[in-house]
């Protein structure tokens, strides 16, 4: 037998000791989980026979609350129709007042125009009696210099000859 037969003899025995380990560990957790799922079972029974005495004895108080919870439910609907009703009677109380703010901004809005357009006569108006006023003061003033100019032609001497003469 040469080295290269010895070495594999050597590593077929390795694996098959490393699956017999394998095989040892699974059978023994496959028995750990037998156990388990009995007890597991045993404690699924107790809890399911407690739960089921518990759910009587609930039972047996809360007989006769049947009433009560129908009432419950009645008083929920009514409540419920009440916050309906009033939801549409608010919203059409707001449909209201939005409407009666429209009109509002409307007419003020014509109203402010109107003020507008009075004031932009005004102001025209006024324009134009401030031309008229000044074209008279123009024309008061020129009069006036006229008036002047014929007072000191009156006022001078007319000694025109005797000044000529000196």
């Amino acid at each position: 037998m040469s080295i290269k037969d010895k070495i594999i003899f050597g590593v077929l025995i390795i694996i098959i000791a490393a699956g017999g380990y394998f095989q040892w560990l699974s059978d023994d957790m496959k028995a750990r989980m037998d156990v388990l799922n009995q007890n597991d079972q045993e404690h699924l029974d107790v809890i399911d026979k407690e739960f089921r005495e518990d759910l009587r004895n609930l039972n047996l108080r809360f007989e006769g609350r049947g009433k009560h919870i129908r009432k419950a439910q009645q008083d929920i609907i009514v409540n419920t129709n009440l916050i309906n009703t009033t939801a549409s009677e608010l919203n059409d109380k707001i449909d209201e007042v939005q409407y009666n703010l429209d009109e509002y901004s409307r007419i003020t809005d014509l109203k402010i125009d109107k003020a507008n357009n009075a004031l932009n006569d005004l102001q025209n108006s006024f324009d134009s009696q401030r031309r008229q006023n000044r074209r008279k003061f123009s024309d008061i003033e020129q009069t006036i210099t006229q008036l002047q100019n014929n007072v000191k032609e009156l006022h001078e001497p007319k000694d025109d000859g005797k000044k000529k003469k000196k």
